[in-house]
């Protein structure tokens, strides 16, 4: 939950011309042969909010949300880019990705959804996949592109957009330092355990963020508009070394954000409710490595709408 299309949207409006899509029915299951949620069904969304919606207070996303960005219904049977490309590139949350088995170490994840939203390195030991979904994603977007298809190539595009901000937000390349990890092995029954306490802090940093983007905090939102495109080469070689760059960053993060909640996540599950984020003043330093995370996502994204979007939307005009 860190407001995937807040992201996206501004990145795309920069990026990106300003083009209305036709919309065209999905037929790319013969090629897309990965493993789905069976309840999880294809939607054609637009108009929709993109948050979740969920009885389960740990997935329900709808009491942080504020309408950032203005969705509107389809115009007959075409759509603006800017909206599809935002509202989609929160479609990987929306359970596609939930109660399937794609690993046996997904858990360390916390089950399929984490493993293919996450890549987390921790002594040495690395699980996730949100670099290859952001990979496969990309193949299926240029699938369509070369057939024409500029509705699914973006909505493709937008999903694997989903994976590369996974990818790079604090959190996601590990639950916490190898430090506090051995300190809360030994401490088990105090502190409720790693698993608890790695949901916490990380979920906690995410409704913090999100609830900020989506109600249009000015210095993130500004921190994204700064951003400068970062050149792609192989995408393969690349969303590795983005990856690396943000694990360190994710250190310098965590400690920072357990300090400004002085070791309140410690004790049982604990969500922050969105009227607690609402008046969070984290310390500057702390909204310095913030923005440096943003800055690096929104730099990425951009780099990757430029390099993989921007040209076939060009060749598919009329």
């Amino acid at each position: 939950m860190i407001a995937h299309d807040v992201i996206t949207f501004l990145c795309a409006k920069e990026t990106l011309p300003e083009v209305r899509l036709e919309i065209t029915p999905y037929r790319y299951g013969k090629w897309d042969k990965s493993i789905y949620n069976p309840k999880a069904k294809i939607e054609m969304r637009g108009g929709k909010r993109p948050s979740v919606a969920h009885d389960d207070p740990m997935i329900d996303e709808d009491r942080y949300y504020a309408d950032f960005v203005t969705y509107h219904s389809p115009n007959g049977n075409t759509t603006d880019l800017y909206e599809t490309i935002a509202l989609y590139s929160a479609e990987p949350d929306w359970g596609m990705d939930e109660t399937i088995r794609v690993s046996p170490f997904q858990f360390l994840t916390g089950g399929s959804q984490g493993y293919r939203h996450l890549r987390f390195a921790l002594f040495g030991i690395r699980a996730g996949a949100a670099h290859k979904r952001a990979i496969h994603f990309t193949r299926l977007a240029e699938r369509a592109f070369d057939g024409g298809d500029r509705y699914w190539g973006v909505r493709f595009s937008a999903c694997a957009i989903h994976y590369i901000e996974d990818l790079l937000t604090p959190l996601h390349q590990k639950p916490c330092t190898e430090g506090f990890y051995l300190r809360v092995l030994l401490a088990w029954k105090r502190m409720g355990g790693i698993f608890t306490v790695g949901f916490n802090y990380h979920h906690s940093f995410e409704r913090y963020t999100g609830y900020h983007l989506w109600h249009g905090t000015k210095w993130l939102i500004d921190a994204i508009r700064r951003a400068k495109r970062i050149d792609i080469g192989p995408l393969e070689k690349d969303l590795k070394v983005f990856w690396k760059r943000a694990k360190r960053l994710t250190c310098r993060v965590f400690r920072e954000w357990r300090g400004f909640l002085k070791g309140k996540m410690e004790h049982g599950i604990n969500l922050l409710g969105p009227e607690e984020v609402a008046v969070l003043d984290p310390p500057d330093s702390l909204k310095r490595l913030i923005e440096e995370w943003l800055d690096l996502a929104a730099g990425l994204v951009k780099g990757y709408l430029d390099r993989f979007v921007a040209p076939r939307l060009e060749e598919g005009r009329p």
